[in-house]
């Protein structure tokens, strides 16, 4: 039992008045003569043992009666917990994407918000609520009301032990302060990428999961190109079920706002259906595919940008080569050559396509630069000298890993085939050709390539043109110089296919969308001034990224930035350099579930709930108060009764 006004209870001492006034017998006795009191003795004894027997008992009813009296007034209670005690309550309310999903009375973030708001009547309380995305703390009960109400939902998610890693520094070591941790979620196993640590708090905790009324969802997971002609591109797109399903899924394809394409995805016992769509001219397209689902919403729609192509960098460096200029014409390509002796190596970064052209030596300084080119993501086209340097080119076929020359052959050979399957020229020919004028050398570098694909051959099948992917670009061999004086392969029709394709593969398919996260990199071709900044905005905000300037590029970060999924334009000053589009994560659109039990084991003070009702009730009847004070007073009264009863009918 607990006391509201526990100082009152010293007003039991005054209880101690008429217990001494009882035990010193104040009260005088009179003597009255009387003539003969041998008969009255035996009365006489009977009468003060009687007398003495009422006056206790008055005594005690007259004490009880006082004592339940200032009892009371001091308000007795039974509880859990003290009035005093104050309650810090963490809650983390998962507001990913997968919350989306229609449980019983709707969406699972909007019921779980609601249910707290209408549970919440916890006394004497101070409030932290977490999200994916922010904190929001020392709240009373109507801030937590507000701040659920504008509740909304984000693209990142929490692993659950980043989660408690939270609470953890919520908790109050404060006297008199009862720590509570409660966690609602939705518990995609995808939020569970290790053993939960449920020790790192030493707080109650309780957890709620929210299942949705039907684990199917579709969604659509990703888009790719596949260019079938320089005027037509086809589509890709990846339609997922959670489920194995055998229907029919409609799917549109819309150019910003306007309808375009329609198409079916079917799913015939299955739980994935490509479909595509063909795009005539693909250049500055941007798009969205489209789908409808009642399951969750925000993976219902894909978008995606294809970027004007821009024109590609191409640079020749060594002696200077008539045909090249004719194939890397003005309007698709920023053609310039170099001798050696007057080479800006600034510019080399800055480069699609590098074409070593019939160099005797490579300088160390020059292969270096080449390297730090093909890593970035460049391609190299190397074509030797007649008096090539044997030791520098094994030098640079070593720096790209593709073998080694053995030795220069000075013997006419035919360039007789070609393989029609190499994706350099696998769209050039109709058919395969078997009877054109061959094209010849007087001479060749023999190699042993071990990592090379070929592209054309020798009539001794020895590789003519070959190719080797580096880590992010490719390394093309030519094995014999291009001048009149030693082949006519430039005179022949191979050579402008060949060599524009090499230009063509070097430049890198944009990116047709980005996906949402904490952390995001986009590069942008884009040469800018040293006061100058990129925008990033859409229709509704605004802001400037973090951005890192290098040569005639610029990296942006958007770190830590709430975003939706559409169009984004990234702009300098008033001109839109590029449009960019971002998509949420998919991750959670698979309805993974973890299984309560199962991850909770034999943790200690843990505690699974059914309802977030049953949550705040747990809280509310630790605080719950059963008064006394009533029952006190009618016990006062009682005994005041039982005293008067005493005194009429109690006879001496």
């Amino acid at each position: 039992m607990q006391f509201k006004h526990p100082e009152i209870l010293y007003a039991l001492l005054l209880l101690s008045i008429p217990i001494i006034v009882h035990l010193f017998q104040l009260q005088r006795f009179i003597k009255v003569p009387f003539t003969n009191v041998a008969f009255l003795k035996n009365i006489e004894r009977q009468t003060r043992k009687s007398a003495q027997l009422k006056k206790w008992f008055v005594l005690l009813s007259r004490l009880l009666a006082f004592s339940c009296l200032i009892l009371a007034f001091s308000q007795p209670y039974f509880s859990e917990s003290s009035t005093r005690q104050h309650v810090n309550v963490t809650i983390y309310l998962d507001n990913s994407y997968s919350m989306q999903a229609k449980g019983e009375q709707g969406e699972l973030l909007k019921s779980a918000a609601q249910k707290i708001i209408e549970n919440n009547n916890i006394q004497n309380s101070t409030f932290t609520l977490i999200t994916n995305d922010e904190n929001f703390n020392n709240l009373d009960a109507k801030s937590l009301k507000n701040e659920l109400i504008d509740l909304h939902y984000s693209p990142n998610k929490l692993d659950i032990n980043t989660v408690l890693l939270k609470a953890k520094s919520n908790y109050s070591s404060k006297i008199n302060t009862l720590n509570k941790i409660i966690l609602i979620s939705d518990f995609q196993n995808i939020n569970i990428q290790n053993k939960i640590n449920f020790t790192i708090v030493n707080s109650p905790i309780s957890l709620l999961q929210l299942s949705p009324k039907e684990a199917q969802n579709i969604y659509l997971d990703s888009v790719s190109l596949e260019r079938k002609s320089s005027t037509e591109t086809m589509l890709n797109v990846l339609v997922k079920s959670t489920q194995v399903i055998d229907s029919n899924v409609p799917v549109s394809l819309f150019q910003e706002e306007n309808l375009i394409g329609k198409t079916t995805a079917k799913f015939a016992n299955s739980n994935r259906s490509a479909i595509q769509f063909s795009l005539q001219n693909s250049n500055n397209f941007n798009g969205k595919i489209s789908l409808v689902d009642d399951g969750m919403e925000f993976d219902n729609d894909f978008y995606f940008s294809i970027s004007t192509p821009e024109k590609i960098n191409v640079l020749s460096i060594g002696n200077p080569a008539e045909f090249l200029p004719k194939i890397y014409t003005a309007h698709e390509f920023n053609f310039t050559t170099s001798l050696l002796s007057n080479l800006n190596y600034n510019k080399i970064q800055n480069q699609h396509l590098i074409i070593l052209n019939e160099m005797i030596d490579i300088p160390a300084e020059l292969l270096r630069s080449l390297v730090e080119f093909s890593e970035n993501g460049g391609s190299l086209v190397a074509i030797p000298s007649q008096e090539a340097n044997i030791d520098s080119y094994n030098a640079l076929l070593n720096a790209f890993q593709s073998g080694k020359i053995s030795a220069k052959i000075e013997n006419e050979h035919q360039i007789i085939a070609i393989n029609y399957e190499h994706p350099l020229i696998a769209d050039v020919f109709e058919k395969k050709v078997t009877n054109f004028q061959y094209p010849k050398t007087a001479l060749y570098y023999q190699n042993n390539f071990k990592n090379s694909s070929t592209i054309l051959k020798f009539d001794n099948n020895s590789p003519f043109i070959s190719a080797t992917k580096t880590k992010n670009g490719t390394f093309y061999w030519i094995s014999s110089p291009l001048n009149k004086g030693i082949s006519d392969f430039t005179q022949s029709p191979l050579v402008v296919p060949v060599f524009y394709n090499f230009a063509k593969n070097s430049l890198k398919t944009g990116q047709l969308y980005y996906t949402i996260a904490p952390e995001n990199e986009i590069v942008i071709t884009a040469p800018i001034g040293k006061d100058e900044v990129l925008k990033i905005s859409n229709e509704t905000n605004a802001f400037i990224p973090l951005q890192k300037v290098s040569q005639n590029k610029v990296e942006l970060t958007l770190l830590d930035v709430m975003l939706q999924s559409g169009f984004y334009k990234i702009s300098k000053n008033e001109d839109v350099l590029k449009t960019i589009s971002l998509n949420y994560n998919r991750e959670e659109s698979d309805t993974n579930y973890a299984d309560l039990k199962s991850m909770v084991g034999n943790a200690e003070n843990v505690h699974v709930s059914s309802s977030i009702d049953d949550l705040f009730n747990e809280i509310g009847n630790q605080q719950k108060i059963n008064l006394l004070f009533k029952w006190f007073l009618a016990f006062s009264v009682l005994f005041l009764l039982i005293e008067m009863l005493l005194l009429k009918y109690f006879k001496i």
